[in-house]
């Protein structure tokens, strides 16, 4: 007879040195431990390196290469494809866009130069209530329940069977003979 037995959590400092050194693997899977001690490091690193003039934001924004892989083996780590978080990505960017495109910049910087409020607010209500800015609320929401369900995909536990992305990281298979 088989049975799984788990194995211990993933330390801090294994998790930290995992989030620089797989910093482009984006297949395979980590466990929740590794992933939440990871994202830890990662967003205290870009915010430390954020603080440096110039060359920090770009920086921090190359660091997000590497939560977005961990991000992708989490997922996989449940058994979900980490496309997941592209199609959030997506829908996130036509939110976006949308939302600028039915925006009047000039029209609203001349409000605000002339200190005009209703003016300004008659900007933003008519950017919200087109039909490019509906679509653009209409996406913005769709982002927000993506980005709540792959959160809980997040916080699930492994799967304790290797799946298709690979072993499981968290349990091993142990035969208990009697």
């Amino acid at each position: 007879m088989s049975q799984y037995k788990e194995l211990p959590q993933v330390e801090f400092a294994v998790a930290a040195q995992n989030a620089f050194k797989k910093f482009f693997q984006f297949n395979g899977r980590i466990r929740r431990s590794e992933y939440w001690w990871g994202f830890l490091t990662l967003f205290i690193a870009a915010f430390v390196i954020s603080l440096v003039p110039f060359v920090g934001p770009l920086v921090a924004l190359v660091l997000s290469i590497a939560g977005i892989s961990m991000q992708f083996r989490r997922l996989h780590d449940t058994g979900r494809s980490g496309w997941w978080w592209a199609a959030q990505a997506c829908v996130g960017t036509i939110s976006c866009t949308l939302f600028f495109v039915s925006f009047n910049f000039s029209a609203y910087l001349e409000a605000i130069r002339s200190q005009d409020i209703q003016a300004a607010m008659n900007v933003l209500i008519s950017a919200i209530t087109s039909i490019t800015g509906i679509l653009a609320i209409v996406f913005y929401l769709i982002n927000i329940a993506l980005g709540i369900t792959i959160l809980v995909f997040l916080l699930q536990d492994s799967q304790p069977e290797a799946n298709k992305y690979g072993e499981s990281p968290k349990y091993v298979l142990q035969n208990t003979e009697v």
